[in-house]
């Protein structure tokens, strides 16, 4: 992939979008197996990054619906906004519009400090016995070693077993760099999978189009 000068953020799905792929509208989906689970795969490359200023920080979205005006996922890098700001670490949050429900922080503080620092993790989203849940897991980089897991998961109650509402454009359009946007060469949703209730996973790999439907 052709990296952009270090003054732009290559956000890639977005930057991808238009004439690569064909999808249809929204299915019908009560007659279709219903969506139980959505990984989000996601790459983060820093330029220079500032320890002192915590420099570069992210914040990535992820909803069950397609938009964020109910309940949606927040996992911030980098930083903690939650009740108040602390440089360094991550943190997952949930929030219902603007109101916030619940927080995690992670055990990790340090700060990014590696230059051209690669940094994967999966966002998980699932619906099970009448909760809806959030975990990050299979995190790597160099600053904060392996991460993910029990740690990062908030879960809340739902009525619906079906994320079939999901859609990446919520995540591709409201996640962001929202610091210190110069000191990062890319963020890249690279993979996305999905599990429908007869057992069958599903994929696509990047780009992934805004638009994009969870038609098995």
């Amino acid at each position: 992939m052709t990296r952009l000068s270090r003054s732009r953020v290559r956000f890639v799905p977005l930057a991808m979008v238009c004439g690569l792929f064909a999808f249809t509208a929204a299915p019908a989906w009560a007659d279709t197996p219903s969506v139980v689970l959505v990984e989000e795969h996601w790459e983060l490359e820093t330029g220079e990054p500032d320890s002192a200023l915590s420099a570069p920080q992210t914040s990535m979205v992820m909803s069950p619906t397609g938009d964020s005006n109910g309940v949606y996922f927040l996992f911030t890098l980098n930083h903690r906004s939650e009740p108040d700001y602390s440089p360094g670490g991550m943190q997952v949050q949930l929030w219902d519009g603007d109101h916030l429900l619940d927080e995690r922080n992670s055990g990790e503080t340090g700060t990014l400090s590696y230059n051209g620092e690669v940094i994967h993790w999966v966002q998980r989203m699932w619906v099970s016995g009448g909760s809806l849940n959030f975990k990050v897991i299979n995190g790597t980089s160099e600053t904060w070693g392996s991460f993910g897991g029990e740690s990062f998961k908030l879960s809340t109650g739902t009525i619906t077993n079906n994320l079939g509402d999901y859609r990446p454009g919520v995540s591709l359009t409201e996640s962001q760099v929202n610091f210190a946007e110069n000191r990062v060469y890319s963020l890249t949703l690279t993979k996305l999978k999905w599990l429908t209730d007869d057992g069958e996973w599903h994929e696509i790999n990047a780009p992934i189009p805004v638009d994009t439907s969870l038609d098995p």
